[in-house]
Formats: C-alpha cells, structure tokens, sequence
C-alpha cells in the first residue's frame, strides 16, 4: 500500500497545477487514503444513508486539503503512510460534527437490538465518537480519564435507546455520562480497596508478560502437533486448551499496537474480579437528565433508610454499629472513607471492602427494587 501511495502522490505532484490530470490524480489519492478509515466502512458490501454521506463528505474535504498540500509533501522526509493517517485524522475530525454524531445514534436507534444491523450501527457510533474529537476534556490524569472515556462509551453501548433527542444534543448527553464517569473513576483510584485490586491486575499482568517473552509459538505448536499425533497421550483436555489459548494470545500480543492494554484486560479476567461497582451502580441506576438522576439517588437514600428487605443490617465484625446502611447513606451524602473511618473507628481498608463485597452480592436486589 505504501507503494501505491507513493505512486499517486508522485502522479499528482507531477501534473501541471490545476490541470485536469492534477485534479484527477488527487481524486485517486484521497480514494486511496479513505480505503483505510476506520469509520463508514461498508455493511455487507454496501454504503448507504448516513455512512454514504459521511464517506462523500470525506472524500471532498480530503480533496481540498491535497489541493493546498500535495506539493509540500516530502516523502523523503515523512513516511507516506504516517503523512496518509494525519490527513485522515483531521478529515475526520471536521466532518465528524456534533449533528454527524446525532444521526449515528438515531441510526442505532432505528435498529432492532441485538441484530447484525445493529451491531454494525453501534459500533460505527462507538468508533465515530473516538474520531471526532467532541469528547470533552478534563482535568484528570490521562490514565484516569482514557479509563472514564472507555466506561462512557461502554455506558452509550448500554443506553443508546434511551437518548431522547428532543432533551438535548447527543454529545452534550455523552459528555455529562463522561463527566460523571470521570469524578467516580478519580474517587476510585483512592480507594484503598480499588488500589489493591489494581495492585493484583498489574501484577498478573507482569507475569503473563514475562510469560509471553519466554513462550515461542514454534514450542506451543510443537506441543499440539504431538498430541494430535497421539504421541503424547496423557495429555487431558484442560491442558490442550490452555495451549491452544496460550498460542492465540502469544500471537495476539506480538501483532497488537496495545499489548499492555490487552495483557491488562486478560489479567482482569483470570483474577476473576467483582465488576467495578463504582460504574456498575451508577451505570444502571443513572438515567438521562439532572432532575432524573436526583430522583434515583433520592429513591436509593429512601430505600436504604427503610430498609424493608433488612438488606443493609449486616456489619463489620466486632462493630455491631457500622452496618452496611451506615456505610451506604454515609457515601450517598458524599463522606468521604477517611471521615467515615475516623468517626467509626474502623480502618479505611476494612469499610471498603466490607462496602464492596456486600453491594457485589446485593447489587441486583437493590436494582430491582429502585427500578420499579
């Protein structure tokens, strides 16, 4: 593709300025670029609707952009496929307005869930969202705010349906979600409980690393080739698919760009974690506007306050005082661990993960009961 590339550039630089060879050379070119967007790429073959106008869109804002550039390009000194992916980048990322964003999620919206159709939908929204550049900054730290960007769009992915256009821009829907997402993600990277979860994730993440390093494919392969020959008999099921698994993540670790990101999420999953409560509760109980979500908070103080399940008398063990409902309207009024820890007497460590492991057991049955 490089080639190709360097081809047309050289073809359009070459043409007399506004000839019709030049003009023609840059269509080529900027048809060439676009063959490796990441957003409006065709559904079974096809373009149409939102995502045809998207790509034409493109394609005449990258031909205007050549116009001016294409005789300033040096691939001597840029590498043609770096200079190709800015350009497609800053394409993107005027076309991919607000109202452009709007229409993808109306276009999810008119799909049945859980079909092909819209899998497709949500995932051209998903990814036009990460182009665009709408997403609104903060002042957290990166690592914090890359973690409350992936939530937020996980949390679109969950509530596409209920986004009502006639209350408000989509994005303006999206970022407030981020905003919230955000402040909970920071108040959770101090939680002791949190920080030694993490301290796990990291640390397995290490070993599966060293793990990668020392495995060659050549040896795994080896491995399965004799089983498969019935050479090495005693071999039992679990143990053939742990290579298998083995040889598919060594080779998705060596072509990925973000191995760290992926060793992260696999050492997530092989500690077996509770989900992240922080997101989960406020995820699913969190509805659209201000007044609503003040609604739901009240509802949830209301519910803990009564307690007419006798959910939240449970308590730490030599502390009959500090019950889970303590603990609960505590945080609901935003106390922070360290006062409740100083006015308990209780260790912040032991509060979080008492918190923690009682709402991961409870988590639906508060759900139901707010939701009704």
């Amino acid at each position: 593709m490089n080639e190709q590339l360097e081809q047309l550039v050289r073809e359009a630089q070459q043409a007399p300025p506004h000839s019709p060879d030049r003009q023609q050379g840059i269509i080529q070119l900027a048809r060439q670029i676009l063959k490796a967007r990441q957003v409006a790429r065709p559904f079974r073959g096809q373009l149409t609707g939102i995502y045809q106008e998207i790509v034409e869109q493109a394609q005449a804002q990258l031909q205007q952009m050549l116009e001016h550039r294409i005789d300033s390009y040096d691939y001597h000194r840029d590498p043609v496929r770096q200079w190709a992916e800015h350009l497609r980048q800053e394409v993107f990322q005027i076309i991919l307005s607000r109202s452009c964003l709007q229409h993808l999620a109306l276009a999810v919206q008119q799909q049945q869930p859980k079909t092909d159709r819209y899998q497709y939908a949500i995932c051209e929204l998903i990814q036009a969202i990460k182009l665009s550049g709408k997403l609104a900054r903060t002042q957290l730290a990166p690592e914090i705010y890359q973690e409350a960007v992936n939530h937020t769009l996980l949390w679109v992915c969950q509530n596409i349906y209920a986004y009502n256009p006639s209350r408000g821009e989509f994005m303006v829907w999206v970022n407030y979600r981020l905003d919230k997402i955000g402040q909970a993600t920071q108040q959770a990277q101090q939680d002791p409980y949190t920080q030694a979860i993490r301290a796990k994730i990291i640390k397995t993440k290490y070993q599966l690393s060293a793990l990668m390093r020392q495995l060659k494919p050549s040896d795994l392969l080896d491995w399965l080739g004799l089983y498969l020959r019935k050479w090495i008999p005693s071999l039992n099921f679990p143990i053939v698919v742990s290579l298998i698994t083995l040889l598919s993540l060594t080779a998705l670790v060596q072509q990925s760009p973000k191995k760290d990101a992926l060793l992260f999420e696999v050492a997530q999953e092989l500690l077996n974690l509770p989900p992240p409560l922080v997101y989960s509760e406020e995820l699913s109980l969190v509805n659209i506007s201000k007044e609503e979500e003040l609604s739901l908070v009240d509802a949830l103080r209301q519910y803990v306050e009564e307690d007419p399940d006798q959910l939240f008398q449970n308590h730490i063990k030599g502390h009959p005082e500090v019950t889970l409902q303590t603990i609960l309207l505590a945080r609901l009024d935003d106390e922070t661990w360290q006062s409740l820890s100083q006015r308990t007497g209780v260790k912040i460590a032991t509060l979080s993960n008492f918190f923690q492991r009682s709402l991961t057991s409870l988590a639906p049955q508060i759900r139901a009961a707010i939701q009704q």
